[in-house]
């Protein structure tokens, strides 16, 4: 499917869907800039991060944003055995295309439940620094960064089971679970009307993601930025700033709400940019 993006006439935006991965690329994406693959958080359909997406994309970076099987497809009979793991080998074979197949450099941009996605999805030997040292040889591609705002981190072997129980604001039913009131926690710092929007498309997430413990922690062999939201109502800022120590991570902060790429969209953007510059 191919169309002009409203506003900006001058950059043709293409979406090909392929089995659960929408991408997203521009005919002025720059060769030189690394692949953003954007891992969304929970409780929100895929459209919530397409601005985003288009304002990575305008900025010269191609864009994967992968769906999540624990999110999609929730009429089909399977839909409540869906977890951690089938999300992260959705996200992980992406990775393996655009490094092994592509030889691309990747940024991976992770919010909320995506920072548990990418941090797993991630094999040490895609890692750019692991291909550069690899037998002497040059590998082209790798993973060279990660991007974290109001994103889970978690230690090997814990879920988020183990390591947060259920929250208070959670609704669980016929094995899935959702947020109560996504208005009090997910959209607070947004005009009524933009808020009240999303607030009605959120959507209930297979309740076996929680169960699923991380296998791997791609934050101990790359290198991070977590962007902590000290306006936060669904993961607190002092619990953000925890996961960022756990991550090693530069730490920068923003002034806003759970979602800042509804709400600080140029400033969430400006400190993506810091970062590819740091790879």
């Amino acid at each position: 499917m191919r169309f002009l993006l409203d506003g900006l006439a001058s950059l043709m935006l293409e979406v090909f869907i392929d089995n659960s991965t929408i991408t997203i690329t521009f005919e002025m994406a720059s060769p030189t800039k690394p692949t953003v693959i954007l891992l969304q958080g929970t409780f929100q359909p895929p459209e919530v991060y397409h601005s985003f997406a288009r304002l990575i994309s305008s900025r010269g970076f191609p864009v994967v944003q992968p769906a999540y099987p624990s999110l999609t497809g929730q009429d089909q009979p399977d839909f409540i055995n869906k977890t951690l793991a089938d999300d992260v080998q959705v996200v992980e074979d992406v990775v393996k295309k655009l490094v092994d197949d592509e030889g691309k450099a990747v940024l991976v941009v992770m919010h909320s439940y995506g920072g548990l996605v990418g941090a797993e999805a991630v094999p040490e030997d895609l890692n750019l620094k692991h291909r550069q040292a690899k037998g002497g040889q040059l590998l082209p591609g790798g993973v060279a960064y990660l991007f974290y705002f109001s994103a889970f981190v978690l230690p090997m072997g814990q879920s988020i089971a183990t390591a947060m129980g259920d929250h208070p604001d959670h609704d669980h039913y016929d094995g899935r679970f959702s947020m109560r009131d996504p208005l009090a926690t997910l959209y607070t710092d947004m005009p009524a009307d933009e808020a009240a929007y999303w607030a009605r498309r959120t959507i209930p997430q297979s309740n076996a993601v929680k169960d699923t413990a991380m296998r791997r922690c791609a934050y101990a062999y790359v290198p991070s930025t977590y962007v902590v939201c000290t306006g936060d109502k669904a993961v607190p800022p002092p619990v953000q700033k925890m996961f960022a120590q756990l991550a090693g991570a530069v730490v920068r902060e923003i002034d806003t709400g759970h979602s800042a790429m509804l709400s600080k969209l140029d400033e969430v953007m400006a400190l993506l940019e810091e970062a590819a510059a740091a790879m």
